[in-house]
């Protein structure tokens, strides 16, 4: 079992000045929402509805899909990166080496840190425009944006081989990139390696994520009916069920926000 440390995460803050903007996250632990080319991609937020319950969305069919989007390099496969085997913490990666991936980012300054996940690690696969609710019992949520389960059946066993060697010897790992609303947020996106995460699941291993953060997080202003319009699929809704709920609490949270106060209301 990996053991956890009381000592912070390791990590080096790196500025994005001419950012691409292509993907962007905006929210906060209590809920958060993917851009993809400026557009609402996938939504995560606290339901409302219990006291650890979540809830995740992802666009339709015809927005922006990550697969079009990312441009990852062949390091993340090999990164180099060998975690603690006390602590399950590795020292984060050299931003440079991920810089087709920053470049796809909104302009800012992100917290880049590296390390195992935790053992109870949940990973949630959002469909087009159906809600997806769970508690979070888990320490660590990752939230797909891509095809799964992978179809590429021969890159995950190729990843297989990798961890299995890298576990046997104890050193480097293939990693994954999640992009992370705050550093305290147990919920991220995973932006690559949904091939590389099927093959630590079969592996029974847990995988070493990449995670980038905002250093700032992002207020969540945006159109709220154009949100609404990216999740739902014109069916008539109670007014009671998770998503509704969510996208009232946003709508009070941005007239909040506007005044200064907090993105999201109380107890959301």
């Amino acid at each position: 079992m990996t053991r956890r440390s009381s000592s912070p995460r390791p990590s080096v803050c790196v500025d994005v000045p001419d950012g691409h903007g292509v993907i962007e996250v905006v929210g906060d632990e209590g809920g958060s929402l993917l851009l993809l080319a400026g557009d609402p991609a996938v939504l995560e937020a606290n339901d409302g509805c219990g006291s650890l319950g979540w809830l995740a969305v992802r666009a339709g069919t015809g927005g922006p899909g990550i697969s079009e989007v990312k441009y990852l390099t062949e390091w993340l496969g090999a990164p180099g990166l060998v975690p603690d085997p006390r602590t399950g913490r590795a020292e984060p990666p050299d931003p440079e080496c991920l810089s087709p991936l920053l470049s796809l980012l909104a302009p800012g300054r992100y917290v880049v840190s590296a390390g195992l996940a935790p053992d109870h690690l949940r990973v949630v696969h959002p469909r087009a425009r159906r809600v997806e609710s769970w508690y979070a019992e888990e320490a660590l949520a990752l939230v797909t944006t891509d095809a799964w389960p992978p179809r590429d059946h021969r890159a995950v066993r190729a990843y297989g081989d990798r961890i299995r060697a890298g576990g046997a010897a104890g050193g480097a790992l293939p990693a994954l990139v999640a992009l992370f609303p705050t550093t305290g947020s147990t919920v991220g996106y995973l932006l690559d390696g949904h091939h590389k995460l099927a093959a630590y699941e079969r592996a029974g291993t847990p995988p070493l994520v990449i995670r980038l953060t905002p250093q700032q997080p992002r207020p969540l202003r945006h159109d709220l009916d154009r949100i609404r319009a990216a999740f739902t699929d014109g069916t008539p809704r109670t007014g009671g069920d998770a998503l509704s709920v969510v996208l009232s609490a946003l709508r009070a949270g941005a007239a909040v926000t506007e005044t200064g106060g907090p993105p999201w209301p109380a107890g959301l």
